[in-house]
């Protein structure tokens, strides 16, 4: 059984097609809890339409999503936490994937399923073939590779894991994956590769709107670059695998990349000076170069990073084309070799 976690905080336009997706579900072993956190819009007058009796409704004063799905959790009557934002759907197999997950790997602390991103009116694409591969995973070594184990509407935690380390934290952005980091630091993490929950881009969410998490602002510990960060440092000294050691200190190198390119897309001065403290070992050169550049005259290194920006945004270009280019003359290849097997008496393929 399920008890799906959903924060809401003005999604008076996007609530219903969220609930409607749950509702929706193969699964139907589970209760709904929403949240209201001091929302303006009347959104939580949008979810009367659902006259459903597997639907609770709590309401509390605004405290960021984090205490939200708290509340949810400690009213929560089911062993499993499946959690959907306000914003995004799911598909109809949804909660039945998660099943599977947590059958094939029952000693897991957090599963969670492929997502899939949407445009601001939540068209999106299946891919062709759906995968049908369910693994445990290392959680910061897949983060590096870009394929992340957990998203906030993909994932679900078993009430022992909200036992054995608590529940979210209180920052406005990011408190879900430093839950996630928490959780691999100490769990083992499951995921399927089928993607089965969407996330709907461009509506106002908190991560839409917050430009950058540590824009105009100074640096002063890692927990100002991201939560998760602050979780990682203080539990660096602990004794781990050389594995495990390497991909968290990858997944931290990440961090701080990602950091530093987006404050210079930004035009963030005061985060890219007072990033070289917080820096273990020499960052690469190319980012050496940003925070070079950073420290000379604002008008100077912005023009810097406009330039700089331009001529990576050309470069991509350059290679999206020889992409393309090299396909095509792979396909016309295939093509020309399928026209001389079928038809040997033609001498020059279509």
């Amino acid at each position: 059984m399920f008890s799906i976690v959903v924060p809401l905080w003005n999604k008076r336009h996007r609530v219903a097609a969220t609930l409607a997706s749950a509702l929706a579900q193969t699964w139907r072993g589970f209760e709904l809890i929403i949240v209201d956190d001091g929302s303006t819009d009347g959104g939580m007058e949008e979810t009367a339409r659902f006259d459903d009796a597997r639907i609770r409704r709590l309401r509390q004063a605004n405290a960021g999503p984090g205490a939200a799905r708290n509340a949810a959790i400690r009213a929560a009557r089911h062993d499993w936490f499946a959690f959907l934002d306000a914003d995004d759907l799911w598909l109809p197999d949804h909660l039945e994937e998660l099943d599977r997950i947590r059958r094939r790997f029952p000693e897991a602390g957090l599963i969670g399923t492929t997502i899939l991103r949407s445009d601001r009116h939540g068209r999106y694409r299946l891919p062709a073939r759906r995968e049908d591969r369910i693994e445990r995973v290392d959680f910061f070594d897949s983060a590096v590779r870009g394929t992340w184990p957990a998203t906030t509407s993909s994932a679900a935690v078993p009430r022992r894991t909200w036992e054995a380390l608590g529940g979210f934290g209180d920052a406005a952005c990011g408190q879900d994956i430093e839950y996630w980091a928490r959780i691999a630091l100490d769990l083992p993490v499951a995921v399927s590769r089928r993607a089965t929950a969407v996330y709907v881009a461009g509506t106002g969410g908190i991560c839409d709107t917050v430009r950058s998490p540590c824009l105009t602002r100074e640096l002063r510990h890692w927990g100002d670059i991201c939560p998760a960060m602050a979780v990682l440092r203080d539990r660096q000294a602990e004794s781990r695998s050389p594995a495990r050691a390497s991909s968290i200190d990858r997944y931290i190198d990440r961090q701080f990349r990602y950091s530093t390119r987006h404050a210079a897309r930004l035009g963030d001065l005061r985060t890219l000076r007072s990033l070289p403290r917080l820096y273990l070992r020499p960052p690469p050169l190319s980012d050496r170069l940003l925070l070079i550049l950073a420290k000379g005259p604002a008008p100077v290194a912005r023009a810097g990073f406009a330039i700089g920006l331009k001529l990576k945004a050309a470069l991509r270009a350059l290679r999206r084309k020889r992409s393309r280019d090299i396909r095509q003359c792979s396909g016309g290849t295939a093509a020309s070799r399928l026209a001389a097997a079928v038809a040997p008496a033609v001498s020059e393929p279509a």
